[in-house]
């Protein structure tokens, strides 16, 4: 990493090219969060610290910096990684979001929460072994409650065909 730029404020016109050029340079950048589509871990205001991916592949619960196609940013859980027609895609969602946001091409991902500041110098560090644990459960429940949800509207069977017995 080369270095921590100052706070960017997101909506401002030209941030997101901004966040988005430094990144690519190996450069930290901070970010004040809107919104509260992932409560209860963000509330909204808070200031979150954005580190490139590094050509590393982010791990299931990490918190995303996305660019949306329509150059909205969003800072979303990572729930689960594919490979379709050569493309790596990410799927992700707010914690407080009832649904997902579809899977999203993984040139648009720009980077990875590494930490949250609070007031008072409390900092948060998302890639300690207790953050970890904790996104890995958030990510497991997702997934728990999604099969769930499946099984109560019968749409189980769609893909799994049915039931074979071993004898």
């Amino acid at each position: 990493m080369k270095g921590i730029v100052p706070v960017i404020g997101i909506r401002e016109s030209g941030a997101l090219e901004l966040v988005q050029t430094l990144l690519q340079q190996g450069i930290r950048v901070r970010v004040r969060v809107s919104g509260d589509s992932m409560r209860p871990l963000l509330h909204g205001d808070e200031l979150v610290e954005v580190v490139p991916l590094d050509g590393n592949i982010p791990r299931f619960g990490d918190i995303l910096f996305i660019r949306r196609c329509q150059n909205e940013p969003v800072i979303h859980r990572l729930i689960w990684r594919r490979r379709k027609n050569k493309v790596q895609q990410v799927l992700t969602k707010g914690d407080a979001c009832l649904g997902f946001d579809g899977f999203i091409p993984m040139e648009q991902v720009l980077g990875r929460v590494d930490r949250i500041f609070l007031g008072d110098q409390n900092t948060i560090r998302l890639q300690s072994p207790l953050m970890r644990g904790r996104a890995v459960l958030v990510v497991s429940c997702v997934l728990l409650a999604h099969a769930l949800r499946k099984l109560r509207a019968g749409n189980w069977r769609k893909k799994c065909g049915k039931p074979s017995i071993v004898q």
